[in-house]
């Protein structure tokens, strides 16, 4: 009797022992969270451009390689519906934007998969550059909490604007040609 009062005593502890281990490993080893966009003195932000990006062929680049255009950075995912509805005006703008213009397309993809990336890729034959964000860092570092959102950095990398919610063909034309 003393024995299995013993055992379970030592399963209960290492149980306890594991659930606290579980609680702090996050705070010991925790990564910093490295700022896609910095606040500025004065209170506005401005793009860190050696942010690292993963393309879709899970290749790395950086935010660098847009420096001197005007970038629009749309967080979006393959299942929210208002995404679904705004590709075909994103697709339109990408198809009539000029070459000081960029946009990126930043898949949430710790809320998402790579396969319905794929298939939403295919079905609306997407020819803008696509992020992923496997494992919601950007998506964190940019305090994204709904999709699609939105951000539009002057070619300086400042941040202009910002669209929480659907956008359009017309809106982005206009908020690109007061930039």
């Amino acid at each position: 009797m003393k024995r299995k009062k013993l055992i379970g005593l030592v399963v209960s502890l290492t149980v306890v022992v594991f659930l606290i281990g579980v609680a702090l490993k996050d705070e010991v080893f925790k990564e910093e969270l490295k700022p896609s966009m910095i606040e500025l003195a004065n209170g506005s932000k401005k793009i860190v451009y050696d942010t690292k990006l993963m393309n879709f062929d899970k290749t790395l680049t950086t935010f660098g390689k847009y420096k001197g255009k005007v970038l629009i950075v749309n967080f979006w995912a393959s299942w929210c519906g208002p995404c679904q509805d705004e590709v075909p005006d994103l697709k339109a703008f990408y198809n009539q934007k000029g070459d000081n213009v960029e946009l990126l397309a930043i898949n949430a993809t710790a809320n998402d998969s790579y396969n319905n990336v794929l298939k939403f890729l295919e079905n609306y034959k997407l020819n803008f550059p696509i992020f992923l964000d496997g494992d919601g860092t950007l998506q964190k570092s940019f305090e994204v909490i709904n999709y699609p959102t939105t951000f539009i950095f002057d070619a300086e990398g400042a941040l202009k604007y910002t669209i929480k919610g659907q956008t359009n063909q017309q809106e982005l034309k206009k908020i690109i040609s007061e930039i």
